[in-house]
């Protein structure tokens, strides 16, 4: 469980001033203890992302990469949006406004149990996508709080993404997510 008295959603444009965001820009945010970890699927967002900008040229100047995690110099140019990192937040406070600055939050794991990260992110008000394996299809309902995409098909991830973004129900998406979290992982 998590501790929804300390994880909850935070206005999006308070947020996004804190870290000198742009309030009209849509945040993809992906975050790992170590981002370049094969496990964590950096190579399946890449690849969702350059779909995604061939398939819908439209939205190329509205999107923008956060990272959360040890990352080297050279990831911020590996993916095909303007990127930036946050590098490591240690104090909840700051992850909150990270979770809560993101118009959605990117988990392209290979490998993972039940992800914390999710909570975290849905507690905060905002959707996930990530892959059909471990805990993450029993975290994120699809299409009520986030997407579930096919494991390993980044052509289905950059799917999630796009239709995350283009929901028109968006507001009612993050709601959802909290209260999936509230519900369901919270310490009560």
């Amino acid at each position: 469980p998590i501790d929804t008295t300390r994880y909850y959603p935070v206005d999006r444009i308070e947020a996004r001033t804190h870290f000198n965001l742009d309030a009209d820009k849509v945040y993809l945010l992906f975050g790992a203890a170590k981002l370049t970890d094969e496990r964590k699927g950096a190579a399946y967002l890449k690849e969702a992302c350059r779909i995604l900008k061939e398939k819908h040229p439209e939205l190329d100047d509205r999107i923008e990469l956060l990272l959360m995690g040890k990352a080297q110099e050279d990831i911020l140019g590996y993916f095909p949006y303007p990127t930036r990192s946050f590098g490591y937040l240690s104090s909840e406070s700051e992850l909150v406004k990270a979770y809560s600055a993101a118009t959605l939050f990117v988990i392209p794991s290979l490998e993972d149990n039940l992800p914390n990260s999710i909570m975290e992110s849905m507690a905060c008000g905002t959707p996930c996508v990530g892959f059909r394996n471990g805990g993450i299809p029993e975290m994120i309902d699809h299409l009520h709080n986030g997407y579930v995409a096919q494991y390993k098909s980044s052509e289905d991830f950059a799917n999630g993404i796009h239709w995350i973004l283009t929901e028109p129900e968006y507001d009612e998406l993050s709601a959802q997510a909290c209260r999936k979290v509230l519900g369901n992982y919270s310490e009560s």
